[in-house]
């Protein structure tokens, strides 16, 4: 049985024995001098070793002392001093985030500001500024300008700015047909919308234009009176009508539907219905609608005329009807210069025309 185990004695650097007793050798320079041993129990911790007595001399004597900002403020702890070093971060964090969300505050503040001005400023010039204070009319001369502003729908003091030129022509348009047809006035159903122009800040001028009555027919022992698109302006019953108006009679129409005020005549043919439009467009641009008569479109391929100091005149086809009516004309005027005064022209062909006197009665 062993005895109790006697603790081996420290290690000094500089030993030439390892832990079994074997010598090992020289030991080399930076070996030497180092401590192996246990800590040395020194009463006070901040002591060297006997080994380094000199760090004592250059020591301060205080270092031991709890003073300073560390130890004496308010006696707290080393973790008390670092939580409120946290704590101080944490309140400058605070304030700079409350003085941003300050700072946007009065920004968001400054943009509502700003945006109700803006808002208020408009509203002021919308409202205030671009009302209608004059409404004046332009191309009418058998419907008076009165009528047509109330037919518009346009008041003063309305909003320019809001004025639609579509809507306007609209209620103009229905507006117009409805007095006619209550009024028994065939006037307004001549009316045509052309466009509204608005002079800022509060003028708006309506621009009209009249369909013009060239021609009419009898159908169903009614006349029926027509501008050069086919609408119908004016009907009548009265059999002596046709004689105090200054229209050319159309004669030979196939009418299919469209025989009532304001409405479009809508023929059989597609065909005469082109002719129709052709030859009364043509007579308005060269302004000879009064000095014809009669205007026969039975036949397509052949058109037939009658002028007011009784020539008889052949178009021929639909084909190049400007060149025949002047022509026409031209010939026409010719032959009365000659004292002539009635007979047949024919200028199918305006290139060459040529005339038929009239047989002997």
């Amino acid at each position: 049985m062993q005895g109790p185990v006697q603790p081996s004695p420290g290690r000094r650097a500089g030993d030439s024995k390892n832990a079994s007793g074997q010598n090992t050798g020289e030991l080399k320079d930076w070996q030497r001098n180092t401590w192996f041993g246990p800590v040395p129990d020194n009463s006070n911790p901040f002591e060297e070793p006997e080994t380094a007595p000199e760090l004592l001399e250059v020591r301060s004597s205080s270092v031991s002392d709890h003073t300073g900002e560390f130890w004496t403020d308010q006696q707290q702890t080393g973790y008390q001093y670092a939580a409120r070093e946290i704590r101080e971060q944490s309140d400058t964090r605070h304030r700079e985030r409350t003085n941003k969300q300050g700072r946007r505050r009065i920004s968001l503040r400054t943009v509502m500001i700003v945006f109700l001005l803006f808002t208020a400023a408009f509203a002021a010039v919308y409202f205030g500024v671009f009302r209608i204070r004059e409404i004046r009319v332009t191309g009418n001369s058998l419907v008076s300008s009165a009528d047509i502003i109330q037919f518009s729908g346009i008041h003063r003091g309305d909003s320019i700015l809001r004025l639609s030129e579509e809507e306007t022509g609209r209620r103009l348009t229905s507006a117009a047909i409805t007095a006619a047809r209550e009024r028994n006035n065939y006037t307004y159903y001549t009316l045509e919308f052309r466009y509204i122009e608005k002079e800022l800040p509060g003028t708006v001028t309506i621009a009209v234009r009249e369909r013009e009555a060239c021609c009419f027919l009898t159908w169903c022992g009614i006349m029926y009176v027509m501008d050069k698109n086919g609408m119908v302006l004016y009907e009548t019953e009265n059999p002596y009508m046709k004689d105090s108006v200054v229209l050319v009679e159309v004669k030979g129409l196939d009418i299919r539907s469209g025989a009532h005020l304001g409405q479009t005549m809508v023929l059989s043919s597609a065909a005469q219905e082109l002719i129709f439009r052709d030859l009364f467009l043509e007579m308005k641009v060269l302004g000879c609608t009064d000095q014809i008569l009669e205007a026969d479109l039975s036949n397509p391929s052949s058109i037939l005329l009658t002028t007011r100091d009784h020539f008889t005149v052949s178009l021929g086809n639909s084909e190049s009807l400007h060149a025949k009516l002047r022509a026409l004309f031209l010939v026409r005027d010719k032959l009365k210069e000659m004292g002539t005064t009635s007979g047949s022209i024919n200028v199918s062909n305006p290139e060459t025309p040529f005339y038929s006197p009239s047989s002997p009665q």
